[in-house]
């Protein structure tokens, strides 16, 4: 996600100067077209073009409008994890403890259980954040990185599910209900627990759904096409006849055929907000948010730094 003053003109420029470029020939092509040959209707009647202008800006409208739902309903999930995540490691280092749990016998057997639980939900989340980005698959370096959180064993059994996060969250619930008797206070404590699990699965399924659901393709082609088309028009309906070559006329028909795709784009780069581009949701940023937070709940004093932007862009 590009953070605030993360925007400069040549990041805004580096994508869209082809598209520049070639609007601003088109309007160089349409003056001298008129202004040079015999074709007396290269000018086109700027009344049809302002019916298209106006129709295609509903349409664009309603395009950038729902991209940007799609951007900001990832962004709003991934803010409920990192709080529900909290509540977690608080439910977990206050709750399991030798003097509610009978079936924890020490502070020493509570510690383990806390760090186990905990350090599980943080590649729980990391889990999730590398398969939205990859679209479900771990490749070999991502397994490296369980390694601080989970045994060998168990990042052995995730290698044969097919959704890593949603065994995470499975083994969590069994090593719960393993620890957690059938006393009416325990099972009230292993309601909170079972509660947030579901929350997790409840987030999980908000990001898989928009990961997996695309956008109508049929709506996102025609629209793409139609602006370009209707912007490459631009240049002809706007000739100016008073004197050849204005520059101003030259620069404006560049400059209105130009905003007209860019908004266009802009509503492209938020449709899918977990392909690890500049304008994603900063996943890594979050997941780190997260292990800082849970290890710090478990007493731990040296925690990792929180990320930093990297050139304006937080990951």
């Amino acid at each position: 996600m590009i953070v605030r003053s993360g925007t400069t003109l040549w990041r805004a420029l580096r994508s869209d100067w082809p598209a520049l470029l070639y609007f601003l020939a088109l309007a160089l092509l349409a003056e001298f077209i008129y202004e040079y040959t015999r074709l007396e209707h290269t000018a086109l009647p700027l009344l049809p073009l302002s019916v298209l202008i106006t129709a295609m800006s509903i349409f664009l409208g309603f395009q950038v409008n729902q991209c940007y739902e799609r951007w900001w309903e990832a962004r709003r999930l991934w803010g409920q994890l990192v709080n529900v995540s909290r509540s977690f490691g608080r439910q977990v280092t206050t709750l399991l403890t030798p003097k509610r749990i009978a079936g924890i016998a020490d502070e020493a057997q509570a510690e383990a259980l806390q760090r186990e639980l905990l350090h599980r939900q943080i590649a729980y989340v990391n889990a999730l954040r590398i398969g939205l980005r990859s679209g479900g698959g771990l490749a070999e370096e991502d397994w490296r990185i369980f390694g601080g959180w989970l045994g060998e064993s168990e990042i052995e059994r995730l290698r044969r599910a097919r959704n890593a996060p949603t065994q995470l969250i499975q083994r969590q619930a069994e090593r719960l209900a393993e620890i957690i008797g059938t006393d009416w206070t325990e099972q009230q404590i292993l309601l909170q627990l079972d509660d947030s699990l579901n929350l997790f699965y409840d987030v999980q399924g908000g990001c898989e759904r928009i990961k997996r659901t695309a956008f109508p393709d049929r709506f996102r082609f025609h629209t793409h096409a139609f602006v370009w088309l209707v912007a490459s028009l631009i240049p002809f309906s706007l000739i100016q006849t008073d004197q050849r070559f204005d520059v101003v006329a030259i620069v404006m028909e560049t400059l209105l055929a130009f905003v007209f795709v860019t908004i266009e784009r802009l509503g492209s780069e938020l449709r899918d907000p977990f392909e690890n581009h500049v304008n994603d949701t900063p996943m890594s940023a979050l997941c780190r948010t997260i292990e800082i937070d849970l290890r710090q709940q478990l007493g731990e004093a040296e925690v990792p730094p929180p990320l930093d932007p990297a050139k304006g862009v937080l990951m």
